[in-house]
């Protein structure tokens, strides 16, 4: 059976004849665990979802805003 790595860059399975990632190009001198290998891709797609919850955060802040401005403008109306 063909031993096989994890490429430390795009932690995609390679040979553990290439010295080279074929998908991404990267030496494959060191050998990685698997941990190390995707540390990588997870820290990037906690990174992502933090960023798409400060979108969603902004959004619902704008959203509060203006409804804010609209019950100030109703009681303001209201109060004549």
């Amino acid at each position: 059976m063909e031993e096989v790595k994890f490429c430390s860059y795009c932690g995609k399975l390679t040979s553990s004849c290439y010295t080279f990632c074929p998908w991404c190009g990267k030496s494959l001198e060191s050998k990685t665990d698997l941990a190390g290998v995707l540390d990588k891709p997870f820290d990037k797609m906690e990174r992502i979802q933090v960023e798409e919850r400060l979108e969603v955060l902004e959004k619902l802040e704008s959203y509060l805003d203006s409804l804010e401005e609209e019950l100030e403008a109703f009681l303001a109306k209201s109060h004549h």
